[in-house]
């Protein structure tokens, strides 16, 4: 009876809420509770047992505690913004790409059939600008030439075709498994928040990562201050701080680590595919270890990363041997003057 009263409820539970029934987004749902969870058991017992803390905030509700509550108001925000946004997807680029190119031989046909109709066998043939030409058409061997044009001119090519979607890949891009998509640009598949890290949420997860450092800190400065004030008190709150602080301190430990290698990435324009992978991907083997191909520089890197992302399906094409060539040169003491690595 109690078998089928919990097959009963899980069947009902099934029927109104559909994502359930998926293994893997069963799975996500519950990580993203649990990650709610201790964000509000680590403040909550903090004002439940921090008094001080508590009239402090009586007497001065706007102030140092609104601007620690407002942090973490800010940082499971952005947690569930991240993890609803899209990596940018490889067949999404492709439909976007056909969808432009479509609109573009249409305007090309009108203006040939008005040119043609004002001037008896003259035909007009419009040409458009560098972007409009590099727009592929909307079949697979146009979209097939995109990818070609990213690799220099002059080089042995190997497209790689995923098995999986049946389309050519681009340069820095992979398929997920876990996603089941081909992702551009390629960076990781983060557990925690559910979703592929790539070019279209990179920004947004450094952000993440960023606030969520930034709460942890001031988070153990709160419990810190506390212990050293009431240490002696209560021994069995003691523990429950002592601990909390602990764990509290390992996760800490592990988003700073986290935070200054994705800012190495930003800097040097690479992914963590890349980094880990590098002797395995076709177009990054001949490349020495110290030499950042798709870089260009760190104010341009940051740029790019930061303000210049108004379409996640912009493609980077692969550098020729002259910019290897360029990249590879050490500095000299006047080009660190000049700001050449900027």
């Amino acid at each position: 009876m109690i078998f089928l009263a919990s097959m009963s409820i899980f069947n009902f539970c099934h029927r109104f809420v559909p994502c359930l029934a998926d293994p893997a987004r069963r799975s996500s749902l519950g990580l993203k509770a649990a990650l709610v969870v201790l964000h509000i058991v680590y403040a909550g017992i903090l004002f439940l047992f921090d008094s001080d803390l508590i009239e402090k905030t009586k007497q001065e509700p706007w102030s140092y505690t609104a601007l620690y509550l407002l942090l973490l108001v800010a940082t499971l925000i952005q947690y569930f913004v991240t993890s609803c946004s899209s990596p940018g997807n490889v067949l999404d680029a492709m439909r976007d790409v056909n969808e432009k190119n479509s609109l573009f031989s249409k305007a090309s046909m009108l203006s040939k059939q008005t040119a043609s109709s004002k001037n008896g066998s003259l035909i007009i043939t419009v040409e458009g600008n560098q972007s409009e030409r590099n727009i592929p058409g909307s079949n697979v061997t146009s979209w097939t030439k995109l990818v070609l044009d990213m690799h220099p001119p002059g080089t042995s090519i190997r497209t790689v075709t995923c098995s999986y979607c049946n389309v050519e890949q681009p340069p820095r891009a992979k398929h997920c498994h876990d996603c089941d998509r081909c992702v551009l640009q390629f960076d990781h598949h983060c557990v925690w928040l559910g979703v592929c890290i790539g070019w279209g949420n990179h920004c947004r997860f450094w952000w993440y990562i960023f606030e969520e450092t930034a709460l942890c800190i001031w988070t153990g400065i709160l419990y810190i201050t506390y212990l050293k004030a009431n240490i002696s008190r209560a021994w069995l709150k003691d523990v429950i701080m002592i601990l909390l602080l602990v764990t509290l301190s390992i996760a800490l430990i592990f988003l700073l680590l986290l935070l200054i290698f994705h800012s190495y990435l930003i800097l040097t324009n690479q992914t963590t595919y890349e980094l880990i992978r590098r002797r395995r991907i076709p177009y990054l083997r001949a490349i020495p270890e110290r030499v950042y191909p798709f870089s260009k520089g760190v104010c341009r890197n940051l740029y790019n990363f930061c303000c210049a992302r108004s379409s996640i399906y912009s493609l980077e094409r692969l550098p020729t041997a002259m910019e290897l060539e360029d990249k590879s040169r050490p500095y000299t003491c006047l080009e660190f003057l000049t700001c050449r690595c900027c």
